[in-house]
């Protein structure tokens, strides 16, 4: 495939994957979808998964359970859950949600429920515009992942000489890597550019973070740490009793170029979106 050609294929498709993102809890079809592609429906299920390596309807049967995870710490019952996530009975979602993760709900609920962390935290509240950004998605463990996207984006700004146009750098870790698999978590290594003229080509994208209210947490330290600052952020979400927003959670990073600074004085904050 000529590269031209390919990154063509990855534009469309990525394309399909943010739309799937956003739009999870709606019944989606492969019309609509390949029509987002722009794609006849007769080649986009092949395309779709040579490039993505799972087929349509596991992925968004993936990405809908994923994002259930997060809700089960709030107030929200199961049927509640199961008819935010894209699922018209609460029989169809326990199904599923136990094949997939190999537990029931209620199960999943009480656990969901236990405290986590050991600190609990108090996070300030801000209302942000939403922001347009540059971003490379890789999938597999977040060490590994985020290393990956970070090199990919940061080669595309060498390319397109951004030094001095990044104006801030943003995280999107989508998964919770103590319920899906390794290979299947989703990483966004996202730059906000001053320089609005530069377009995104081959695996690079354009997307906007959604504006909105946050609560927002602060983790001093290494990057690798950051785990036990999100076990502290699930006790928050479950003793507040706070309603969150259908939106990932975002890290953004306080420090421009992690290599001058030392990882014990790392500084970044996590955004939660809540209503």
């Amino acid at each position: 495939m000529k590269k031209t050609a390919k990154d063509d294929y990855l534009q469309s498709i990525y394309k399909v994957i943010y739309y799937i993102e956003k739009n999870y809890n709606d019944d989606l079809t492969l019309e609509e979808l390949s029509k987002v592609a722009g794609f006849s429906k007769y080649h986009f299920h092949r395309i779709f998964k040579s490039i993505v390596g799972e087929n349509l309807s596991d992925y968004i049967r993936r990405v809908r359970l994923s994002n259930t995870t997060m809700k089960f710490k709030t107030n929200l019952n199961i049927t509640q859950i199961a008819q935010t996530s894209g699922y018209e009975t609460n029989a169809s979602f326990s199904k599923a949600f136990k094949k997939y993760f190999g537990i029931t709900p209620r199960e999943f609920s009480k656990n969901a429920k236990k405290k986590k962390g050991y600190t609990m935290l108090e996070p300030k509240i801000v209302e942000i515009e939403p922001i347009e950004v540059l971003y490379a998605r890789k999938t597999g463990d977040y060490k590994i992942s985020a290393e990956q996207a970070w090199n990919t984006i940061v080669e595309f700004a060498y390319k397109n000489n951004l030094s001095g146009k990044v104006k801030t750098r943003y995280g999107i870790a989508h998964d919770n890597p103590s319920v899906i698999e390794g290979n299947k978590i989703r990483y966004d290594a996202c730059i906000e550019v001053s320089d609005k003229s530069i377009r995104p080509q081959g695996e690079i994208q354009s997307k906007l973070i959604s504006g909105g209210k946050y609560a927002v947490f602060l983790h001093n330290g290494s990057y690798e740490l950051l785990g036990e600052t999100y076990k502290n952020i699930g006790d928050w979400i479950v003793e507040s009793g706070v309603e969150l927003r259908d939106e990932p959670q975002i890290q953004k990073y306080l420090d421009l170029d992690p290599r001058e600074v030392e990882p014990k004085n790392l500084q970044t904050e996590i955004y939660v979106p809540i209503s």
